[in-house]
């Protein structure tokens, strides 16, 4: 069971794609291309599975430097919803879309939908 819930949690290739498409293979909060990481909104040791609602492509390397080290210690990172809570849903969470400067949530299938 726990071997079930750890596979779920990673992003497949698949959504990985998606993910990297949807940004333009670029930072989803500066837009600067280069080295990318996907980040779990809702991180995988809060129950948040490998979906693209809950996967961005942010810059940095781990959870320690540029935008995904930002992602995991910065309280606007969850004002923004970049990161989230255990009990946020991140198919209900709206992502603020800070190049386009609006807010937006995430879908299943990768796309990002103006509020």
């Amino acid at each position: 069971m726990a071997a079930d819930r750890a596979a779920r949690s990673e992003f497949t290739p698949a959504v990985r794609s998606l993910i990297l498409a949807r940004a333009g293979d670029a930072c989803e909060v500066c837009g600067i291309p280069g080295r990318l990481e996907l980040h779990h909104r809702r991180y995988k040791s809060r129950g948040g599975l490998g979906t693209p609602d809950n996967g961005i492509a942010l810059c940095g390397w781990g959870n320690h430097t540029g935008h995904h080290g930002w992602a995991h210690t910065a309280p606007e990172a969850h004002d923004w919803g970049v990161s989230l809570h255990s009990w946020q849903d991140p198919l209900e969470s709206p992502l603020w879309d800070d190049l386009a400067r609006r807010w937006v949530t995430l879908t299943r299938d990768g796309r990002k939908v103006t509020l």
